[in-house]
């Protein structure tokens, strides 16, 4: 089965929920919350998928999530049926969620977290998500290893973002092809993000930037996630934050992450049908 396709909903984008291509949404909590109650724009029928970014969990923290936190996203997911719930592979500093260092004390602290996180919520999936950072995180492991101990751990699900992978590779010196190769058997659910970017000359460093179109080297990564991925990505949402682009051009990039989806999803079950008659044929 495909994975669900859609937009990570901040308020500047909400007139694209009505997109007809769109089957999933994912409700984005960095910025005032409480104006992002949106029952009375997600009918319970309108999507196949949906599912609220929390950003206020500080899952890999010392301290243990806030049941404060907890309870606010509870209601949230409530009002919106959201069948799966995501935060970064960060704590909080200030408003900002910034990686943490890659270190055994501080896995066992988001192993910690994330398991009170499961008790709380019980069914609903919780998906933890790879970020990008501006500077390289202190530590002993790799990122790869320490996310891929994580899910294991854990079993929790995989929100993987494609564009922050690239982000850390071209800013770190590593390869994102075989960083999602390392992480992706470690992972039982995966979901997926996509975003554009653009590489800061006065910097030095590749910006991921929600205001710019996905670019050809995402697009490729992608497809690369989506072959390893296999049938346990359930859904992908695209993230454009800001009005700066055409609707016509953030409409596109669903219509073409689904072409995508159905080549590669499409070659596998051609695959897997030439296998079988050349096993029992």
């Amino acid at each position: 089965m495909l994975p669900a396709i859609g937009y990570a909903i901040r308020e500047q984008n909400r007139p694209i929920l009505s997109d007809p291509d769109a089957n999933a949404v994912e409700i984005c909590l960095e910025r005032r919350p409480q104006s992002l109650h949106v029952e009375k724009h997600i009918r319970r029928s309108e999507f196949d998928v949906v599912s609220i970014h929390a950003h206020r969990l500080s899952v890999a923290g010392p301290e243990p999530t806030s049941r404060e936190a907890l309870e606010a996203l509870e209601t949230i997911a409530e009002e919106n049926a959201a069948t799966s719930i995501s935060d970064h592979l960060g704590f909080l500093y200030g408003e900002e969620s910034i990686p943490p260092a890659y270190t055994h004390s501080t896995l066992d602290a988001a192993c910690r977290n994330i398991d009170s996180i499961h008790r709380f919520f019980g069914r609903t999936r919780f998906y933890l998500e790879n970020i990008a950072s501006r500077i390289r995180p202190e530590g002993t492991m790799s990122e790869a290893d320490f996310l891929g101990q994580i899910l294991q751990k854990t079993g929790c699900g995989w929100l993987l973002d494609v564009t922050n992978v690239h982000a850390n590779a071209r800013n770190f010196g590593f390869d994102p092809y075989d960083f999602i190769a390392e992480v992706m058997p470690c992972a039982m659910h995966v979901q997926m993000h996509l975003a554009g970017g653009y590489f800061d000359e006065r910097s030095q460093i590749f910006v991921d930037s929600h205001a710019l179109p996905v670019p050809d080297e995402i697009w490729s990564l992608f497809r690369h996630a989506l072959v390893l991925g296999g049938h346990k990505t359930s859904a992908v949402f695209i993230e454009c934050d800001f009005n700066r682009r055409s609707e016509q051009s953030r409409r596109a990039e669903v219509r073409h992450a689904r072409f995508l989806a159905e080549r590669v999803y499409g070659r596998q079950r051609m695959l897997q049908r030439r296998t079988a008659s050349v096993r029992f044929g």
